[in-house]
């Protein structure tokens, strides 16, 4: 990639043929151990069932050890003070799960009917955030085993031990944070900076397109998730000072640094930045000094001089940010001035109609699973309807994709876990292996699915042996994999296969609004005010923010079958267009021309109007400047959206020899509502709910 958006090369117009979806459903990803959420699990787990296998009070230590497990399970990377946020949310929701097995006093068509509206509301509560999200997988799973093990009553004690283990999970966590608060920050940082040094690398090779791309998304989502941290630390108020504008002073400069390494042409000084760049993450991430700068004297050049900026950032923040003042280019406070009145809360908790329709299939499928029972007498039918809670959750991966590793994570853990229950006695020593489980849990999470299933599914097992002793322990486990392949059917045949046009309408009006944040972005720059980089900054970060989601929800239904995994390749093109025209816009942005003529403002506002949709490529290629800056800009721009509308062209054209190319993907040309991108609010590495679009 060069400095300029038309010498970076063009998107083929036909499109590869896409992996094959069974490699990419297998593919494991890189893990790291992460030490802390695992001692957590380990003792928050492991320790309830120890102390009840020497004072004989299984049956109670189970229900504080599932507080503790479903908590430890979908603990995602994040602040200590948004994993606080949603344990101090979820919990309670799921607590009151277990409410729900006083329905068995009613007649079973009502129970079902009762667990359907449970299950629709659960889908809409899901849309407002991670944290209710978390909740609503929770209150489904604990109103199943509630209902499914009506000896457990009194229901309201299971709740309150539920709580216990959250608590104690709550408590763990509180120690982890005041011990490592500053080593996750200065590893947030590092991680930043590294990522910052591979790009700088990649350029000065040159590396090839899809190397570079790849090097600039891992700044991009890297630089999204530092400020989501920062902002999340509630560190960012106007007039911010100490550690919190100190952190935030150093991702301004990264956000600088980025835009410059992305417009230098010079192989030598980008090699010399990413030297420097490396050594100064290893420095942040063990905690020494920063290095000295490159040369006795100022660095030469605009990218030696946004490294030496960031390195007295970091020497600022080392000396306790005493002399960091409040950053610029960070967001304002998410709360400032902010009025919560009637409408606010009302538009808040308002939902699309692809939200409505997940919540319904959720609750179609959930119907289904309950109602189930009237033909599965097995003692442990209710692993149907949980099977169904936990797979249903588009808001945490491919549903098909869940729904087969499920599938067979299930069968390698009952395994696994029946070998256990034979050859290792009950007691203590059967205890400390759900310690090891529950130690192993989060790595597993991080490299597959099946992997996470694979462990939680034994320790689900001894768990349930511990609490309930008897001679039927593989006779459950068979169980277990029977009700999850009945679980996962239902999915599949009624909450997959079914509304799968649906998710492509998402996937288009996900990608008209990354547009639009893009287009924002551009406009942005025109103004006076907009020339402040602060401005320009917070509207890159959302464009950039918007395009990595909608990467990450497309990666995922890559491992999907056709035709989903081929449009799903379709549509990553169109990305890759956008993104470059991101990358343009973000060079351009960086070279602070002399005020724009009223005509030049004009044209590039235009410009804008074009990216989202409002003027047609056509159009946008006709338009002229005579500043040099902008229009290499307009000719980049335009030849790009140029790209998108051939791509986005749905044409009849006969099947040619070999594998089948993916489909076209259809944009919609209608106007969608433009989304406002306030301080702080840009899209973090998580692809949104379903439907909270509009």
């Amino acid at each position: 990639m060069t400095g300029n958006l038309t010498d970076m090369p063009p998107v083929p117009d036909g499109h590869a043929a896409p992996a094959n979806w069974i490699r990419e459903l297998a593919r494991m990803q890189p893990a790291r151990w992460p030490v802390g959420l695992s001692i957590r699990a380990a003792i928050t787990i492991g320790a309830p069932f120890i102390v009840g296998v020497a004072t004989d009070s299984t049956s109670d230590c189970m229900w504080i050890a599932m507080g503790a497990l479903m908590l430890a399970s979908g603990e995602r990377r994040a602040p200590y003070r948004t994993i606080f946020r949603q344990v101090l949310i979820s919990a309670p929701i799921g607590a009151a799960g277990y409410l729900a097995g006083y329905l068995g006093a009613l007649p079973w068509a009502a129970v079902v009917v009762a667990m359907m509206l449970v299950g629709f509301l659960a889908g809409i509560v899901s849309s407002y955030g991670q944290a209710f999200s978390a909740g609503a997988l929770q209150v489904l799973l604990t109103a199943g085993i509630a209902i499914g093990i009506p000896a457990i009553d009194p229901f309201w004690r299971c709740s309150l031990m539920f709580l216990g283990g959250a608590a104690a999970y709550a408590c763990l966590l509180g120690v982890e944070a005041l011990l490592a608060r500053r080593q996750r920050q200065r590893h947030i940082l590092a991680d930043l900076i590294n990522a910052a040094a591979r790009l700088a690398r990649a350029r000065a090779a040159p590396a090839p397109e899809a190397e570079i791309e790849a090097a600039r998304r891992a700044v991009t989502d890297g630089l999204g998730a530092a400020y989501e941290a920062l902002i999340d630390s509630n560190g960012l108020s106007s007039g911010a000072a100490g550690e919190p504008a100190a952190h935030g002073a150093i991702l301004q400069a990264v956000d600088q640094l980025f835009t410059v390494i992305l417009s230098s042409d010079s192989p030598e000084a980008l090699n010399a930045a990413a030297g420097q760049l490396a050594d100064l993450a290893a420095a942040m991430a063990s905690g020494r000094p920063s290095p000295p700068a490159i040369g006795s004297g100022a660095p030469a050049g605009p990218l030696l001089g946004a490294v030496a900026a960031l390195q007295a950032a970091w020497q600022a923040a080392g000396a306790g940010g005493q002399n960091a003042a409040a950053p610029g280019g960070a967001p304002a406070n998410a709360t400032a001035g902010r009025r919560f009145t009637v409408s606010v809360i009302l538009d808040r908790l308002a939902c699309g109609r692809e939200t409505v329709m997940s919540a319904l299939a959720l609750a179609l499928c959930l119907g289904l699973a309950y109602a189930t029972r009237w033909f599965n007498d097995a003692s442990h039918w209710y692993w149907v309807p949980l099977t169904v809670g936990i797979v249903m959750k588009p808001d945490f991966g491919s549903v098909f994709t869940r729904a087969v590793l499920r599938g067979v994570g299930t069968v390698g853990g009952v395994l696994i876990g029946a070998a256990a229950l034979i050859f290792i006695p009950k007691g203590l020593l059967l205890a400390l292996l759900t310690v090891v489980l529950a130690a192993t849990l989060p790595w597993a999470k991080q490299r597959s699915y099946a992997v996470q299933t694979v462990v939680l599914t034994p320790l689900v097992l001894i768990l349930i042996d511990l609490a309930h002793p008897g001679l039927k322990n593989i006779d459950y486990g068979l169980q277990r994999v029977v009700d999850t392949l009945i679980g996962s059917a239902i999915v599949l045949a009624f909450g997959y296969f079914p509304w799968r046009r649906g998710q492509q309408r998402q996937v288009a009006h996900a990608f008209h609004a990354a547009r639009a944040g893009i287009a924002d972005c551009l406009r942005a720059t025109i103004s006076a005010q907009g020339r402040q980089q602060a401005v320009v900054a917070r509207r890159r970060r959302a464009a950039y923010g918007a395009l990595s989601n909608l990467r990450v929800q497309l990666q995922r239904s890559m491992a999907e079958p056709p035709p989903a995994g081929r449009e799903a390749a379709a549509w990553l093109p169109l990305v890759a267009c956008a993104e470059r025209i991101c990358d343009g816009i973000t060079i351009w942005s960086t070279r602070e021309p002399a005020p724009l003529a009223d005509g030049d403002a004009r044209t590039v506002a235009r410009l804008a109007d074009a990216i989202d949709g409002q003027v047609s490529p056509a159009d946008a290629a006709r338009l002229t400047s005579t500043d040099p800056g902008v229009a290499a800009l307009v000719a980049g721009v335009a030849a790009e959206l140029g790209r998108l509308d051939r791509l986005t062209e749905v044409k009849n054209a006969p099947a040619a020899s070999g594998p089948a190319a993916p489909a076209r993907p259809e944009v919609p040309r209608q106007e969608f509502p433009r989304p406002e991108f306030p301080g702080p609010e840009f899209p973090g590495p998580e692809f949104p709910p379903a439907g909270k679009a509009g």
